[in-house]
């Protein structure tokens, strides 16, 4: 359980860094799109029985929901590693060719599949979270009845949605996701912050996500009509 716990937060850590391509090096950030490719393989692998029960069961709007968001997240992950690989000034220099390397097209198809990535690696979070989260609150041995926790719990999900909007307007999210931005002016007014509040909006964004997720598993049905 700690071993996949590790491996998703490992997988998130990575993410979070990769979307901030504008505060780090262009070298770092070639390296840990190789370097991600191996945690996201392994959890392919380790959740490979999902693949085969595809074929089985019943087809609850929860399961439709679930399916489709874990599809759209590998298709996003492919696409963003393929055209990140394609773009590459170092490690895959050469092997894609000039023209694909210099592509405005392909350069604009990085970032925005990288932003729906995001997206879907959130909303893939927060479908599953109640299961997550229960595992992990009983390791730790937490007391969710407490008015405490329910306080804080509440607290912590306004914060991250009200922060996760204004991320999403300071990185103009809606323009990279629906591929409107400029290849020439990718600067955002997000790129003004300070690295901590740049790269700490980006979590909120994938936070406001999660929530997202979890409150549409919640109202979807999880049973067959």
């Amino acid at each position: 359980m700690m071993k996949r716990i590790g491996l998703d937060v490992l997988l998130f850590g990575l993410l979070i860094f990769l979307m901030c391509f504008k505060i780090f090096p262009r070298r770092y950030h070639e390296a840990l799109g190789v370097v991600i490719a191996l945690p996201i393989l392994l959890h392919l692998v380790w959740n490979r029985l999902w693949f085969s029960s595809l074929r089985r069961g019943k087809w609850s709007a929860y399961r439709k929901l679930s399916a489709a968001v874990d599809i759209l997240l590998i298709v996003s992950t492919l696409v963003a590693l393929v055209s990140g690989a394609a773009i590459a000034h170092r490690i895959f220099k050469g092997i894609f060719g000039l023209a694909w390397q210099k592509s405005i097209f392909v350069h604009q198809l990085h970032i925005t599949s990288s932003y729906w990535m995001l997206l879907f690696s959130g909303l893939h979070l927060g479908l599953h979270w109640k299961a997550l989260w229960t595992r992990f609150v009983l390791w730790r041995g937490w007391d969710v009845s407490s008015r405490c926790y329910r306080l804080g719990a509440r607290l912590a999900v306004a914060a991250v949605v009200v922060f996760g909007v204004v991320g999403s307007f300071l990185h103009q999210a809606g323009d990279r996701l629906f591929m409107e931005h400029v290849f020439f002016r990718t600067n955002t007014p997000a790129r003004d912050l300070p690295p901590t509040a740049f790269l700490l909006l980006f979590i909120a964004m994938f936070g406001m996500y999660a929530v997202a997720g979890y409150w549409a598993g919640r109202k979807a049905p999880h049973t067959s009509e």
